[in-house]
């Protein structure tokens, strides 16, 4: 199964993470594209990669993927992708894309909202339920690594098998 991590990518500490997730995915045996990976559009010392380089790339890479795990963000260039992918499992074909997975990792989830602590003040964080409502009719969120691997098991065996490509 093919996979496209999605999800924040540009301070080093979102890299760092998304690099270790994908090696985490990838000693579970499935095949990763990560874009802070992507070469030649992430090479930020030519000057001739445009917006529409990277889409294409990205588009590209989405098509030839499976899964799209969408690291759940206010990122719009992650909710696209996840919007994308979306429409190819319910709209194009289903049985060649499977869908979209949120990992919420966030702490801030870990909260309740707080009605009597309205604003600032509440400390929950509020996620967009536009892209909430997606993910649940897709394939899911999860709250960590683990529960993700599982899950991307259980996918997995629901289109086929262990086939990993």
């Amino acid at each position: 199964m093919k996979i496209y991590l999605g999800g924040p990518m540009f301070v080093a500490a979102e890299v760092r993470y998304n690099l270790w997730l994908a090696g985490l995915l990838r000693e579970h045996g499935f095949a990763v594209y990560c874009p802070n990976e992507s070469e030649p559009v992430n090479d930020k010392t030519r000057t001739d990669i445009t917006g529409i380089k990277v889409y294409a790339a990205d588009v590209a890479a989405l098509e030839e993927s499976n899964v799209y795990i969408c690291q759940v963000s206010e990122d719009s260039g992650t909710n696209w992708e996840a919007g994308y992918m979306d429409c190819l499992s319910r709209r194009v074909d289903p049985s060649r894309w499977y869908g979209v997975l949120g990992l919420a990792t966030d702490i801030r989830l870990w909260s309740p909202p707080d009605p009597a602590r309205p604003g600032v003040d509440n400390q929950a964080f509020h996620i967009n339920q536009f892209v909430v409502g997606g993910l649940q009719r897709s394939l899911g969120i999860v709250h960590d690594e683990e529960a993700l691997v599982a899950r991307l098991k259980e996918i997995e065996a629901a289109h086929g098998g262990t086939e990993r490509s």
